[in-house]
């Protein structure tokens, strides 16, 4: 049986109808405000994400609670700094060119990692929940409010923001674990998307931070009233705020397939890691992030006993470092970014 799927792109801008062999609904958008982060582009008032600690000395407080993500929006993040630090093995993966669609547009120097941070992510979650409840899939929410708004009423002040969309659903049951593995993938090849827009946000080298919501729920389909009874919704809100510091991530994981990356399920719960005298507990997936204020030699400390010594100056790329197997990886092996 035969059954209508929809791919949506740039809120309101384009409509394809295409036909599949399963009951599957598959869509992505994309929307990016600003680009080389500027003060001119300064939005909105408010705080920074949950995930920043100016580490400047002191004594050791007790450890503190890295920024939440459920184990799909972990995965997602990790397949995110993937493609960014290694576009060209991402675009080979996926049969591409980098450029694909849009040349000279991208290249394959690699993009620091972005990191988690709470703000972004309740902006994202609102906007999931919401385009699940009310059964729409759309930047805009229908009283016209925009992602860049609601990023503002989370709480983020921006210098440049994103935000990609995607979502699948079936009248049966999904896997939930493929079915984010095929978002992201749908978000990074873009077929058939005219200036391929979810690829240019996902690798766009300013943005600092993302927000990711992952929900699984009923959708009905507004162009014909077909329900999808299991689907999955994701919104990434991506941002550097005004501050534009360097952030510390990472995760940590046992590989324990062996296939050299992190997938589902493998993350460290709760493990402690530190950067000079501030001590994180991983999330539930095994993800940590720290902010830097100032210029400095840092310290990062894993739970193994494992440490690293990191220089970092103002303005520096985000440093990705991931607890391997009890062994610390820098930017998966590239070392430090220039």
């Amino acid at each position: 049986m035969n059954f209508n799927s929809l791919y949506r792109i740039s809120g309101r801008l384009h409509l394809a109808i295409l036909l599949l062999t399963v009951a599957c609904l598959t869509g992505c958008d994309t929307f990016l405000f600003g680009g080389q982060p500027s003060n001119t582009l300064q939005l909105g008032s408010g705080g920074l994400g949950a995930t920043q600690d100016s580490d400047n000395g002191g004594s050791n407080p007790p450890a503190t609670a890295s920024v939440d993500a459920s184990l799909l929006e972990q995965l997602s993040l990790e397949r995110i700094n993937r493609a960014r630090l290694r576009p060209a093995e991402e675009a080979a993966a996926g049969g591409i060119a980098i450029d694909e669609g849009i040349p000279g547009r991208l290249d394959a120097t690699s993009k620091p990692a972005v990191a988690m941070n709470a703000r972004l992510r309740q902006s994202a979650i609102v906007h999931s929940n919401d385009m699940l409840d009310r059964d729409y899939f759309e930047h805009e929410t229908p009283e016209g409010v925009s992602p860049f708004q609601r990023i503002q009423t989370a709480g983020y002040v921006f210098l440049a923001a994103g935000e990609n969309l995607a979502w699948r659903g079936t009248t049966g049951t999904l896997d939930p674990v493929r079915t984010v593995e095929s978002q992201h993938n749908d978000l990074f090849i873009d077929v058939g998307i005219p200036g391929r827009g979810h690829r240019v946000t996902m690798l766009n080298a300013q943005l600092r931070e993302v927000g990711i919501s992952i929900i699984r729920g009923s959708f009905t389909r507004p162009s014909d009233g077909v329900v999808f009874t299991d689907s999955i919704m994701q919104t990434q809100d991506y941002g550097t705020s005004t501050a534009n510091t360097t952030f510390v991530l990472g995760v940590i994981y046992n590989d324990n397939n062996g296939n050299g990356q992190y997938d589902f399920g493998e993350g460290s719960a709760n493990s402690t890691v530190s950067l000079q005298n501030i001590t994180k507990r991983t999330n539930q997936a095994g993800g940590y992030s720290f902010e830097v204020g100032a210029a400095g030699t840092y310290t990062l400390r894993f739970a193994s006993g494992q440490t690293l010594d990191l220089t970092i100056e103002i303005g520096d790329p985000n440093i990705k470092v991931d607890s391997v197997n009890g062994r610390p990886i820098v930017n998966l092996g590239l070392g430090l970014l220039n």
